[in-house]
């Protein structure tokens, strides 16, 4: 059995919260990139205190949605974070 991942800001990017959209400043790369709100509220959610399950429980009561539909939008949004490096576990 393997420990669940908790995912937590690597803290290597400028973020700005624009209520709708997280904004985020690669310094390294000098790219922007923008969440959407679905992919806001996920990132929200990764402060370190909650696995990538409690994430998409808390997405589908939330927002109502099937519990399935709410795991395959976390992990789709939290592949690209980690990629993106925005993410650690």
């Amino acid at each position: 059995m393997t420990t669940p991942q908790i995912p937590k800001p690597t803290g290597s990017f400028e973020g700005t919260d624009l209520g709708d959209e997280y904004l985020f400043y690669d310094r390294e790369n000098d790219r922007v990139h923008v969440l959407n709100t679905t992919a806001r509220e996920i990132f929200l959610l990764c402060d370190g205190s909650r696995s990538e399950d409690e994430i998409a429980g808390t997405l589908a009561e939330t927002y109502e949605l099937e519990q399935a539909t709410a795991s395959k939008d976390t992990q789709q949004t939290l592949k690209r974070l980690y990629e993106l490096g925005v993410l650690a576990s």
